[in-house]
């Protein structure tokens, strides 16, 4: 699994307080995930009415009890599934938050035993509490080319690109 971490912000004069071996175990955990097993990564979670997952499979999850039962389903779906990219393009601490953005490649079998590629783009929020980092809200979409509707009006967007 590549990472790129593009930056890294902390909060100034602040020593790390357990974030990169979160990042690490979170890593770890998602190998794990796609491979089949949640286990590992739904220990990274907060298991409370606070967590949120608009996952890349459709619908909004909220609080723990949906969150959970969402992730043991994506790891049904995934069977021997392996990270061929995981880039890093954010990452920033402030205080007991964070947030991270990243771009993922994942290859694996679907239930009926075709192979699939998933390409997706991840924001996660994570919060340091009691029991260290835990991440609070995830949101995964399918990684698509930017694509502005012909809609009879110029193709240059506002926003550029």
């Amino acid at each position: 699994m590549a990472t790129t971490p593009a930056s890294v912000a902390a909060e100034p004069g602040r020593a790390d307080d357990g974030w990169a071996g979160f990042q690490a175990t979170q890593r770890s955990a998602l190998a794990a995930l796609v491979a089949g097993d949640p286990e590992p990564f739904k220990a990274l979670w907060d298991q409370t009415s606070q967590a949120s997952l608009l996952g890349a499979f459709g619908g909004v999850a909220q609080g723990w009890d949906e969150v959970r039962d969402r992730l043991a389903a994506v790891a049904v779906f995934y069977r021997d599934g392996v990270y061929r990219r995981f880039e890093q393009l954010e990452e920033r601490v402030h205080g007991d938050t964070a947030y991270t953005v990243h771009v993922e490649e994942i290859h694996s079998h679907a239930p009926d035993g075709e192979r699939e590629v998933r390409e997706r783009r991840v924001t996660k929020v994570c919060r340091r509490g009691e029991s260290g980092w835990r991440i609070v809200h995830m949101h995964s979409d399918p990684l698509v080319t930017t694509a502005f509707p012909d809609r009879g009006h110029p193709t240059e967007s506002p926003l550029g690109g």
